[in-house]
C-alpha cells in the first residue's frame, strides 16, 4: 500500500472589502476557508474612480484599509493584496477571473427594498455574474424572526378532508378571509375528443 502524500490542491479565495461592517463578515468567513489546506487567499478593494482621480493617496489608502482588514480578521500576511478601480462587482468579477477563483466571499449590507434598487448590490450582481461559487457573508441577528406556531390540528384535519380544497378550520377562516381560485376538470373526456359528455 502506497503511504506517499500528494500536494493539497490550490484552492484560490478571493474576498472583497470595502471596510464596512458588512466586510468584516467576509473577512472573517474567509479566514475560515483559507484555512484548508492548499488554499491560496487574496483580497481586493476596489475604489471608485471618480476618487480615485481626486485622491493621489487613494490606491495607497486603500491598501492600507487592506492590511487593517487582514490583520483584523487574522490573516496578515498569509494574503495577496489587489486595490482595483472601477465598478466594484465588474472589477470583482474579473479579478476572480484571472486568478482562476474557486471561490468568492463577499459581505452584504441590510438595505431595504427600494436603497437596493436605487444603488444596486454588488453582492447581489457577484452572486449573478460570477463564474465560481459565491459565498455572502453576513451577521447572524434572529431578533426579528417570526415565531413560527405549530400548525392547527383542525385546520390539518379540514386540510386532509377537502385535500387542500379548504386550508382554515371555522375558527381560523376568519382570520385568512382572502379567497382562493380553485379549479376542476369535468369527469369524462372521450379518448381523444374534445367534447365534454353530456350527463
Amino acid at each position: 500500500m502506497n503511504t506517499s502524500t500528494f500536494p493539497a490542491q490550490r484552492v484560490v479565495i478571493l474576498a472583497a472589502t470595502d471596510g464596512s461592517e458588512a466586510s468584516k463578515e467576509a473577512m472573517s468567513a474567509a479566514s475560515r476557508f483559507a484555512s484548508m489546506p492548499g488554499s491560496e487567499l487574496h483580497l481586493v478593494h476596489v475604489l471608485d474612480p471618480r476618487e480615485a482621480a481626486q485622491r493621489e493617496s487613494a490606491k495607497a489608502d486603500a491598501q492600507a484599509l487592506l492590511g487593517q482588514a487582514a490583520a483584523a480578521a487574522g490573516i496578515a500576511g498569509g494574503a495577496t493584496l489587489h486595490v482595483a478601480v472601477g465598478v466594484a462587482w465588474r472589477e470583482i468579477i474579473q479579478l476572480a477571473a484571472d486568478l482562476h477563483a474557486d471561490l468568492v466571499v463577499v459581505g452584504t449590507h441590510d438595505r431595504g427594498a427600494l436603497e437596493r434598487m436605487v444603488l444596486g448590490s454588488v453582492a447581489e450582481q457577484v452572486v449573478k455574474k460570477a463564474s465560481c461559487p459565491v459565498y455572502v457573508a453576513r451577521r447572524k441577528d434572529y431578533s426579528g424572526a417570526p415565531e413560527i406556531e405549530p400548525p392547527c390540528v383542525a385546520c390539518v384535519a379540514v386540510q386532509a378532508e377537502t385535500k387542500g380544497a379548504t386550508l382554515w378550520c371555522e375558527r381560523h377562516s376568519h382570520a385568512h378571509p382572502r379567497g382562493r381560485l380553485h379549479y376542476e376538470y369535468p369527469k369524462g373526456f372521450g379518448g381523444g375528443s374534445q367534447q365534454f359528455q353530456r350527463s
